[in-house]
């Protein structure tokens, strides 16, 4: 009887690593973030990244003349492509991208002047996760 219990014991072991191993694979899931821009003390603009989709929304948050812009870069690229709302204080631009599943995607907001970025969150750059698909 100790030898069957032992047997059984250990074919449970087997099974439950195997089960490790076979689901250690599966989709990691993505994050999102939000960023701010600031002009005088208060928020200008705020840009979000869902990475279910790959969408970045840009809203203008004050009536000041300046857009509204988000700056991104993917995984260790210098590229810093611009996307730009100029619609004006409370619009929000939605921009659908197609990054490579398992990218990290850094951005900022922007505040813009003639669509070229001129004023970027002091720098900082938010930090997302494009999910993975095993």
């Amino acid at each position: 009887m100790k030898h069957k219990r032992k047997l059984v014991v250990g074919l449970g072991a087997v099974a439950m690593s195997f089960g490790m191993v076979a689901t250690a694979g599966t989709a990691s899931a993505g994050t999102n973030n939000t960023d701010y821009v600031y002009s005088n003390g208060t928020a200008a603009g705020k840009v979000w990244f869902d990475n279910d989709g790959d969408w970045f929304y840009v809203q203008d948050l004050k009536a000041d003349s300046h857009g509204v812009a988000v700056q991104y870069r993917i995984n260790d690229s210098y590229a810093y492509p611009l996307l730009v709302n100029n619609g004006g204080k409370g619009t929000v631009k939605a921009f659908n991208k197609d990054f490579k599943e398992g990218a990290t995607v850094w951005f900022r907001a922007c505040l813009t002047e003639n669509s070229v970025a001129w004023d970027c969150d002091d720098m900082a750059w938010s930090v997302s996760a494009v999910k993975a698909i095993a």
